[in-house]
Protein backbone atom coordinates (compact mmCIF):
# COMPACT_ATOMS: atom_id res chain seq x y z
CA UNK A 1 0.00 0.00 0.00
CA UNK A 2 2.94 2.24 1.10
CA UNK A 3 4.44 1.96 -2.52
CA UNK A 4 1.33 2.80 -4.29
CA UNK A 5 1.18 6.12 -2.29
CA UNK A 6 4.64 6.73 -3.14
CA UNK A 7 4.34 6.23 -7.09
CA UNK A 8 1.14 8.35 -6.78
CA UNK A 9 3.79 10.92 -5.24
CA UNK A 10 6.45 10.78 -7.49
CA UNK A 11 3.92 10.84 -10.76
CA UNK A 12 2.12 14.07 -9.24
CA UNK A 13 5.52 15.70 -8.82
CA UNK A 14 7.03 15.16 -12.27
CA UNK A 15 3.37 16.02 -13.64
CA UNK A 16 3.48 19.31 -11.68
CA UNK A 17 7.04 19.72 -12.97
CA UNK A 18 5.82 19.56 -16.88
CA UNK A 19 3.69 21.71 -16.21
CA UNK A 20 5.70 24.41 -14.43
CA UNK A 21 8.44 23.92 -17.55
CA UNK A 22 5.29 24.22 -19.78
CA UNK A 23 4.54 27.36 -18.23
CA UNK A 24 7.56 29.13 -18.04
CA UNK A 25 8.51 28.38 -21.54
CA UNK A 26 5.06 30.13 -22.41
CA UNK A 27 5.76 33.19 -20.32
CA UNK A 28 8.99 33.33 -22.13
CA UNK A 29 7.53 33.69 -25.81
CA UNK A 30 4.98 35.76 -24.98
CA UNK A 31 7.34 38.15 -24.32
CA UNK A 32 10.09 37.44 -26.39
CA UNK A 33 7.50 36.98 -29.79
CA UNK A 34 10.38 36.19 -33.33
CA UNK A 35 7.78 37.50 -35.83
CA UNK A 36 9.50 38.01 -39.04
CA UNK A 37 8.49 39.55 -42.31
CA UNK A 38 9.53 38.80 -45.42
CA UNK A 39 10.11 41.77 -48.13
CA UNK A 40 10.82 40.50 -51.86
CA UNK A 41 11.47 43.47 -54.58
CA UNK A 42 10.80 42.62 -58.33
CA UNK A 43 14.02 44.00 -59.95
CA UNK A 44 13.37 42.66 -63.42
CA UNK A 45 12.25 45.11 -66.51
CA UNK A 46 9.08 43.30 -66.55
CA UNK A 47 6.39 41.59 -64.15
CA UNK A 48 6.73 39.28 -61.71
CA UNK A 49 3.95 37.02 -60.36
CA UNK A 50 4.71 35.10 -57.59
CA UNK A 51 2.73 32.71 -54.88
CA UNK A 52 3.97 32.48 -51.41
CA UNK A 53 2.87 29.59 -49.00
CA UNK A 54 4.14 27.33 -45.36
CA UNK A 55 2.03 23.90 -44.71
CA UNK A 56 -1.00 25.78 -43.38
CA UNK A 57 -0.40 29.37 -44.88
CA UNK A 58 -1.01 30.87 -48.31
CA UNK A 59 -0.15 34.06 -49.46
CA UNK A 60 -2.23 33.64 -52.62
CA UNK A 61 -0.69 34.88 -55.99
CA UNK A 62 0.44 38.33 -56.21
CA UNK A 63 1.53 39.81 -59.45
CA UNK A 64 4.84 42.68 -59.05
CA UNK A 65 5.47 44.97 -61.45
CA UNK A 66 9.11 46.25 -62.13
CA UNK A 67 10.79 47.64 -58.75
CA UNK A 68 7.03 46.91 -56.75
CA UNK A 69 7.71 44.96 -53.52
CA UNK A 70 5.58 42.74 -51.66
CA UNK A 71 5.72 41.82 -47.61
CA UNK A 72 4.11 39.39 -45.89
CA UNK A 73 5.13 38.20 -41.92
CA UNK A 74 4.19 35.06 -40.02
CA UNK A 75 5.41 33.47 -36.59
CA UNK A 76 7.48 30.46 -36.81
CA UNK A 77 6.95 27.50 -34.34
CA UNK A 78 9.53 28.31 -31.25
CA UNK A 79 9.81 24.85 -29.90
CA UNK A 80 10.51 23.05 -33.82
CA UNK A 81 12.65 24.40 -36.03
CA UNK A 82 11.59 23.12 -39.03
CA UNK A 83 9.49 25.84 -40.08
CA UNK A 84 9.20 26.59 -44.22
CA UNK A 85 7.81 29.11 -46.09
CA UNK A 86 8.29 28.52 -50.23
CA UNK A 87 7.08 30.70 -53.32
CA UNK A 88 6.61 30.02 -56.61
CA UNK A 89 7.85 32.69 -59.24
CA UNK A 90 6.40 33.17 -62.61
CA UNK A 91 7.90 35.29 -65.34
CA UNK A 92 7.18 35.00 -68.96
CA UNK A 93 5.76 31.53 -68.73
CA UNK A 94 9.26 29.89 -66.68
CA UNK A 95 8.40 29.49 -63.21
CA UNK A 96 10.95 28.74 -60.24
CA UNK A 97 10.86 27.93 -56.81
CA UNK A 98 12.07 28.75 -53.91
CA UNK A 99 12.36 28.46 -50.07
CA UNK A 100 12.29 31.62 -48.79
CA UNK A 101 12.19 31.44 -45.39
CA UNK A 102 13.93 28.15 -43.86
CA UNK A 103 13.70 28.52 -39.90
CA UNK A 104 17.07 26.77 -39.11
CA UNK A 105 18.91 28.76 -42.15
CA UNK A 106 17.33 32.44 -41.73
CA UNK A 107 17.12 34.80 -38.99
CA UNK A 108 16.82 38.11 -40.34
CA UNK A 109 18.19 41.56 -39.29
CA UNK A 110 15.52 43.51 -36.93
CA UNK A 111 13.01 40.97 -38.13
CA UNK A 112 13.09 41.61 -41.53
CA UNK A 113 14.58 39.18 -44.41
CA UNK A 114 14.11 41.21 -47.91
CA UNK A 115 15.25 39.71 -51.21
CA UNK A 116 15.56 41.22 -54.59
CA UNK A 117 14.41 39.12 -57.29
CA UNK A 118 16.84 39.21 -60.07
CA UNK A 119 16.33 37.29 -63.72
CA UNK A 120 19.04 35.38 -62.30
CA UNK A 121 17.71 34.02 -59.40
CA UNK A 122 17.07 35.78 -55.75
CA UNK A 123 19.86 38.14 -53.57
CA UNK A 124 19.22 38.17 -49.60
CA UNK A 125 19.74 41.94 -48.93
CA UNK A 126 19.95 42.00 -45.19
Amino acid sequence: MMAILVNKIMLSSFMLAIIFVILMVGVESLFEVYEPKVLMTNQISTPLTLHCKDKHHDDHLNTLQPGESHRFKFIPNPFRKSFLWFCSFNRTGALHYFDIYIQKRDYCTNDLCTWDIYTNGLCKTD
